[in-house]
């Protein structure tokens, strides 16, 4: 759990976007993953003097978190508030933070629903989850390695909340992350990059989270479209599958499309879901420490 360079101008774009940090939790005490250069580099520019070497509480104080406060399932790094997000947590805490920060904890929390579902009750109506997640080339880094449909699923107006910005950075570019529902088609990637998905979603109102449990956004489309067909787009795909089984001149060429499409429609540089972004205008401040 940490503040990474990337993590860090991530963070100055929202502060430069207008969000208003306030009072602020982090999930578990981020500690800096940096250099001492690079990181005295961010806090010359913030204009805030460095007093501690192992944790981020001075960036975090510089980009405007104050209060802040941390929560983890023990003492061992003096978090403020000690609660295991397994469980639920207990009313009092709801609705009591601006701001609530994930920079690494929520892969590593088993329920991963009730996980979320805390965060999503600490955050005061117009307040905001800030997310920093694994997505892709993290297997074995924690339990999960979570999709862009999974956030936008749960981070949904359903749910009392709208995701405002999510960015990756594949290839040391930066890109923002369409929703599958808007494009009617899957959020997938190709890339050697490890990459976290960097989220802003906005808390609108107040409400009951998970009225009802998401669904996979091209699952709900067919089982729409299928009410009035024999059969749907799911079982027709099931079908043709089936045959493609039984010939294997069809089979070698339906796995050679597949490395095709993933080659040259997933990756980076050629992908519909993600639109390449100008880092001086959605990144305004972008560092390269020296």
């Amino acid at each position: 759990m940490g503040l990474d360079i990337n993590a860090a101008r991530f963070l100055l774009g929202e502060k430069s976007r207008g969000v208003n940090f306030g009072k602020t939790l982090t999930l578990g005490r981020q500690g800096i993953y940096m250099s001492g250069r690079e990181y005295a580099s961010f806090l010359n520019l913030l204009e805030v003097q460095g007093t501690d070497s192992v944790y981020a509480d001075d960036f975090y104080r510089g980009i405007g978190a104050h209060p802040m406060l941390s929560m983890d399932a023990s003492n061992y790094e003096n978090a403020a508030i000690i609660h295991d997000m397994n469980d639920p947590l207990d009313a009092k805490f709801h609705s009591t933070f601006d701001t609530v920060i994930d920079g690494g904890t929520l892969e590593h929390v088993f329920n991963f629903p009730n996980a979320i579902r805390n965060c999503m009750e600490l955050i005061r109506p117009g307040g905001q989850l800030v997310l920093m997640t694994p997505w892709h080339n993290f297997s074995g880094h924690g339990f999960y390695q979570f999709s862009p449909e999974l956030i936008y699923a749960t981070l949904s107006e359903a749910n009392g909340f709208c995701v405002e910005r999510m960015l990756i950075v594949a290839g040391g570019h930066w890109y923002s992350v369409k929703n599958p529902s808007d494009i009617n088609q899957r959020v997938e990637i190709h890339a050697n990059d490890s990459i976290l998905l960097y989220v802003t979603a906005r808390k609108l109102t107040a409400r009951t989270v998970y009225p009802q449990w998401p669904q996979q956004s091209d699952y709900s489309a067919a089982w729409r479209s299928s009410s009035d067909q024999t059969i749907n787009p799911v079982q027709k795909s099931t079908l043709l599958s089936n045959i493609a089984d039984r010939i294997p001149q069809l089979e070698n060429l339906r796995s050679s499309w597949r490395r095709h499409k993933q080659l040259r429609g997933i990756s980076p540089a050629r992908n519909a879901a993600l639109v390449r972004i100008c880092p001086s205008h959605q990144i305004p401040v972008m560092v390269n420490p020296t």
